[in-house]
């Protein structure tokens, strides 16, 4: 590689790098080889998102090198050429992006060495010959104290941005923008004091530094989402598509009977009232409804998603977004049932969606007639129920026109219990003091000892999950779902 002139990178378009544990675990262990003393490096895929200030990059593959495919006699790295053809000739194959990871030696920040820049001056324009339009991605790790510092930068539309945020998958890490170090935040405020004093002054530092979505402000969620304002996560993305009305004022966190009165937007109120609480929490909040396209460039912005809808398509779209834009999420759900006037359950549901993690409908979680009914137009869904109360009429079945899904309205306290516990473990989850110790939580609070079951399940062979885990908007075809025409479009508060 001829020498390079120092490159120069700017910070006019965030960037965001996502990493599922699977890969993110194969990726340490590969780059770290010949740690401490020595670098090592591999080449990998990227899925990509372009939002419209931030460019998301999810790691789909790594393609690690083989015997001979990097020089041993070295301590810096040094990638034998078939190695890289290999790598640009399977790109003609892929509509992935391309890059290098590497690490650095103990002691040694992850900032961009003269050796780093030759590189990746190299790279840039050689790879755009085999995947034109494709963003080519350096990342360099290193080992700084007790956290892996992760910096990188990205070739795309014929500049350099650097990386501003990196996020993997239940394992909390340091971003040094620029090989820079993130320097230290101030000490947590007193109205955490118990948190910090519980979980440590580090966990605190990473809830300021987190951003959790919320996906629906209603009972679920807005119980989910006062625990995370008053623990001190730093933003949260909040999104419902509905107002509140009087019969939310039994469930709904902060609301009072004036809101009901005006019809105030519940994601207005969910703002207000994490505001009231904590004011330095940054809250974006949209009014819509996933999967429509702002929604999704907030949510995938997000360190994990909490779903707090209990709608079968937000549960889908909310399963798509961990496999394919690799966001850690928990799907909370609440059922009461009865019988001869009686309470004979009450249901806590919380499932986990790991990347790696059966989707949504290889758990059997998913109902293609309930999913189809809440995806209808208002005059659509209008006419089949009159068609279903006519063939009844006649006597005939009304399942061909629709569909009734009976069970009783949620009440407060358990979609508070419901929230708050979904709240718990994602705190657990950003601080990387603890992980949810099950894959799909069933509780019933109205039986002995609860009654409660971790319903393990296996992916099912040939799902699509299994095939564009981390492929981001590259395996668009494949999405889970797609938003109907007739919603309405989404409204930034």
């Amino acid at each position: 590689m001829a020498r390079q002139t120092r490159i120069v990178a700017n910070n006019d378009t965030q960037v965001l790098v996502r990493m599922a544990a699977p890969e993110f675990d194969e990726l340490r262990s590969l780059v770290f080889r010949r740690y401490p003393d020595a670098e090592w490096a591999t080449f990998a895929r990227f899925g990509w998102h372009a939002a419209a200030s931030t460019l998301v990059l999810t790691l789909a593959k790594v393609d690690a090198p083989s015997i001979g495919s990097l020089d041993e006699r070295v301590d810096h790295v040094a990638i034998a050429e078939p190695y890289t053809l290999n790598t640009a000739l399977a790109a003609e194959q892929h509509p992935l992006a391309v890059g290098v990871i590497h690490s650095h030696p103990r002691g040694c920040p992850p900032r961009p060495s003269f050796i780093d820049d030759d590189m990746d001056g190299y790279y840039s324009g050689y790879f755009e010959g085999f995947a034109p339009g494709r963003p080519y991605v350096s990342l360099i790790l290193s080992q700084m104290e007790n956290e892996l510092a992760i910096s990188g930068r990205i070739w795309w539309r014929k500049r350099w941005l650097l990386v501003t945020r990196v996020v993997v998958e239940r394992n909390p890490v340091q971003t040094w923008i620029g090989g820079r170090h993130p320097g230290k935040r101030p000490a947590a405020p007193e109205r955490i004091a118990r948190l910090t004093a519980a979980l440590g002054r580090e966990a605190s530092e990473r809830l300021r530094r987190s951003t959790v979505a919320v996906i629906g402000a209603g009972g679920t969620g807005s119980a989910a989402i006062e625990v995370l304002a008053r623990a001190g996560v730093g933003q949260l993305i909040i999104v419902d598509p509905d107002h509140l009305d009087e019969s939310n004022l039994e469930r709904v966190h902060g609301s009072r009977p004036e809101h009901a009165d005006r019809k105030t937007p519940k994601v207005t109120l969910a703002r207000d009232h994490v505001l009231s609480i904590n004011p330095s929490c940054k809250v974006r909040a949209f009014r819509g409804a996933l999967p429509q396209k702002e929604i999704v460039d907030a949510v995938v912005c997000a360190d994990l998603a909490l779903g707090c809808t209990d709608q079968q398509h937000s549960r889908l779209a909310l399963s798509d977004l961990a496999v394919r834009y690799l966001v850690p999420s928990l799907d909370c759900g609440v059922l009461l049932e009865g019988d001869d006037g009686r309470v004979t359950g009450q249901i806590i549901q919380i499932t986990r969606f790991l990347a790696a993690d059966p989707c949504a409908l290889c758990r059997d979680m998913i109902v293609s007639t309930r999913v189809a009914q809440e995806l209808m137009s208002d005059s659509e869904r209008t006419q089949r129920q009159e068609a279903a109360r006519l063939a009844r009429a006649r006597g005939e079945d009304d399942n061909p026109y629709w569909r009734n899904q009976p069970q009783l309205n949620t009440v407060g306290y358990l979609t508070t219990a419901a929230g708050a516990m979904a709240a718990g473990y994602a705190i657990g989850w950003l601080t990387g003091r603890f992980d949810p110790p099950f894959s799909r939580l069933q509780m019933n609070l109205a039986a002995k000892f609860l009654d409660v079951t971790d319903l393990e399940q296996s992916p099912q062979p040939g799902c699509v999950c299994r095939r564009v885990r981390g492929w981001s908007d590259q395996a668009i075809a494949d999405a889970l779902i797609t938003p109907p025409s007739h919603w309405k479009p989404v409204q930034t508060l």
